[in-house]
Formats: structure tokens, sequence, C-alpha cells
């Protein structure tokens, strides 16, 4: 496969964030040793000032370029393929799914007979619908002008779930489940709109669907460009909305034996065929997000065409398993369990100001049998952030693993209970100089300290 690449397309935010970016390295790197493959990266605007760390890359066949608008990019990419063969054209980004898809259609590679499915919900709700009335789910679709409360109650009352058509990823989504939280939401959204406006996004139309009862999941799969699927193996998901500190949205992803057990794998692959069918997607990664409610059934929640975010390094710890190698070979799978593994993920979704944590919960958290890794950004710290300033803001993760599940299920619970005070939450914009100075103070104590 010498003469064979992979293209991402990046930002220069994802490039600057060592985490995410590292990962999505390590990811090309082993591609590039076990099976001699180039991988490209393009990213937007200007070059980053990392020039000794891209040659190390470029002895993995990792190189990194950089373009300015569409044209420029399909012009290098049309160069960079008169000597390699693109076998496919990937973003880990939902918001350059379309960049990637402009980019196969320069390359002449198959696309989605739907290509802006993953760009809207409301499309994919009405395919499934279409195609197996057994997997849909009750929803209607308005404006923020015309939405009429009596005509949901009629069709799916309560509780039920409201969210925007497009542009604003998975934020912004509410269970409501009476009047009161509907109007609530309608007069918050209004001030959310405003900004998006500010933004040149435009986004008035919501989507209400019935709320599913149960359990929620994620899985990872690529189909190819004949319709076969790849599949790796679930994940489990916890999601916390409002635990009593409403401006922050704590999901926490689950990889353990337990989770594969949840499932009839031949039941799990026959709803991702019946899925597939529904929609006309190929040649992409799908992250596939859905929930079992109380009667078994199999309910789709959202598509997404990319790999979901933190999956390919929580099934790497979990499974040793490259989800990019599904790419190259049908008959490679994940293998067995090697540890369990939770990722918990605390992401600013509303406009407030993170103020500081509590450092006596912090340290305990940290001194769990099972957490060996916390990765925050103190650059949020007493600045305003959330979706419309921002766009969708991680700003923690605590990692644990253990081969004992019941220890890793005890520390897990014990971050759970501790949440709701882990995190310091400012309500004014009413900043002062001494409350700036004390958080910067409190940075440098803590980085000394490491």
């Amino acid at each position: 496969m010498q003469n064979k690449s992979i293209i991402h397309i990046m930002t220069k935010s994802r490039m600057k964030k060592g985490d995410d970016f590292s990962v999505d390295i390590d990811a090309m790197e082993e591609l590039s040793e076990k099976f001699w493959l180039k991988n490209v990266i393009f990213y937007k605007w200007d070059k980053l000032e990392y020039s000794s760390i891209f040659e190390k890359f470029e002895k993995f066949w990792i190189h990194i370029y950089n373009y300015s608008n569409k044209e420029d990019l399909k012009e290098q990419v049309l160069e960079f393929s008169k000597n390699f063969e693109v076998i496919f054209v990937y973003t880990a980004l939902e918001l350059l799914i379309n960049t990637v898809n402009f980019i196969k259609e320069v390359l002449w590679h198959s696309l989605s007979d739907n290509p802006n499915i993953f760009r809207n919900k409301f499309l994919q709700r009405e395919l499934i619908q279409n195609h197996n009335p057994e997997l849909w789910i009750k929803h209607i679709k308005w404006t923020t002008e015309s939405l009429d409360l009596n005509n949901i109650e009629d069709y799916i009352w309560y509780p039920f779930i409201i969210k925007p058509v497009d542009w604003v990823q998975s934020s912004w989504v509410a269970k409501i489940t009476n009047k009161k939280d509907f109007h609530n939401y309608m007069e918050t959204y209004k001030d959310f709109h405003d900004r998006l406006q500010s933004r040149w996004v435009d986004n008035k139309d919501l989507i209400v669907e019935e709320f599913i009862d149960w359990k929620l999941y994620s899985i990872d799969y690529y189909v190819t460009s004949e319709w076969e699927n790849r599949i790796s193996k679930p994940v489990k998901v916890r999601l916390w909305i409002d635990v009593d500190v409403n401006d922050y949205c704590n999901i926490a992803r689950i990889a353990t034996e337990k989770t594969e057990w949840e499932f009839k794998w031949k039941r799990l692959k026959t709803f991702i065929d019946s899925t597939i069918k529904a929609t006309w997607i190929r040649n992409t990664f799908v992250h596939h997000e859905f929930k079992i409610n109380s009667k078994w059934d199999l309910k789709t929640i959202e598509l997404n065409g990319r790999i979901g975010w933190g999956r390919l390094e929580l099934l790497k710890r979990a499974y040793n398993f490259n989800l990019y190698e599904l790419l190259i070979d049908s008959w490679i799978k994940p293998g067995k369990l090697k540890e369990s593994n939770i990722a918990v993920n605390i992401y600013a979704t509303k406009r407030w100001i993170l103020k500081w944590f509590n450092e006596k919960i912090f340290k305990k958290i940290e001194e769990r049998e099972s957490v060996f890794a916390i990765k925050y950004d103190t650059s949020f710290i007493w600045k305003e952030i959330g979706l419309t300033k921002d766009w969708f803001i991680k700003i923690w993760v605590i990692k644990l693993k253990n081969k004992d599940y019941s220890i890793l299920s005890k520390d897990f619970i014990y971050i759970k209970s501790k949440y709701k005070k882990l995190l310091e939450i400012e309500t004014s914009n009413n900043l002062n100089k001494k409350n700036i100075n004390n958080v910067i103070n409190k940075i440098t104590n803590i980085f000394q300290k490491n």
C-alpha cells in the first residue's frame, strides 16, 4: 500500500489541542507502520509554527499542509493525487463534513445518496421512517415562530425532546416535561438564536420528538462504497443534564464487557443494516447514537458522518483497536476487552463563567484507584463560555480504567456523586481584577507543584 493514502481535513484549533491531536497522530502512525499507508493532513488558513514537529511526523508518513479556501484545497488535493491514490477523505469534525464531501466529488469518490444527511437531523428521521416504520420515532418539525404546544401535546405528549435541526452539533437539546419547561426553552432559544445570527447562522427550525425512555448507546462503523458495513464495539453513554448545575453537560462514555452483554449481536447488526438501507449512506464512517427502550426496541437518536468524539482513544485503550483499520480490511475486527474504560467529559453548553473548581473534591477524585488521567483547560477560567461564543466546549475529561469492573464502578459512582459540587460557576459578567489575579495565582501554584 506504499502508493496509497488517506486525507484528513482538520482545523488549526484541533491541531492546537494536544490531547485530541496526539490521539489522531498515534492512530495515523500505527496505520503507516502496519500498512505503509501515507496520511496527509490539510488545515485551513495560516501556517502553524510547528515545523520541527512536522518534520518528525514525516518520518511516519504523516504530512501536513495548509490551504486558504476550497479552491486552493481542491488544487492541492488534485496535485497530490497524481502521485498517490487517495483511498479515503476524512474529518473528525462535524462542521467540515461538507468540505470532505466536496473533496470526495473532486476525486470521483462515492457519496451517500443524500450528502446532507449528517447535517440535517430531520432528514435522518424522515428517511428512516419511510423505510422501516418499526425503527422510527414520533417527530415533527416547526419554525420557532409557528411552534404550537397544543399540536405537540396532541401528537407526542410529555416528556418530549426539542432540538435545533442543524448547525449546532449536539447542543441546545432539552427534555421537556411540562408547559413551563417548554416556555422557558423558547425564551432562552430566542437569545441563543440571536447569538447564532451574529455568527451568520440563522437556524429557526426545531425538531420535537418523543422521549425514548431507557438506555443510550453509540457504535462506530465504516460503510464501504458498496454499502458493506464494518462494525466496531458498542459504547454505553451516561448523560446528566441539569445536575443541580444546569449550565454544564456531563457525558460518560463506558466500554465494558457488561455493555457488550446487553446486546444480541445479530439483532444489532440487523438494526445497522436497516439504517444503512434507509439512508443510503456509503463511503463514510458513521457514529450512530441509539437508544433501547423498555420494550427492547432499538431507536436511532442521531447519525454523524465521522468517528465519535473520544471513541478513537477509548476503543484503543479498551480493545487495543484502531478504528481507522476498518478502512483497510473487512476481516479486521476488535478483539476481546483488555480492561474496562470510562471517560467522563464535562462540556460547557450555555452562557456562564467558570470561576474554578473545588480543589478538595478534585484531589479526592484524583486519588481514586481507577483514575489515571484528568485533563482540563485553564484557558476557560473566568471567561464567558458556551455554545454560541466558542461552539461546543469540552472543559474537562476524567479518564478511568481498571480490569476489576467493581472497583471501576465504585470510582465512577463517586465522581458522579461529587460532580455537582466540583465546579464553581459565576452567573454574572462583572469580573474584577482581584478575582482574575487570584485565579492566575492558583494556576501558577498548581503548575509549580506538578
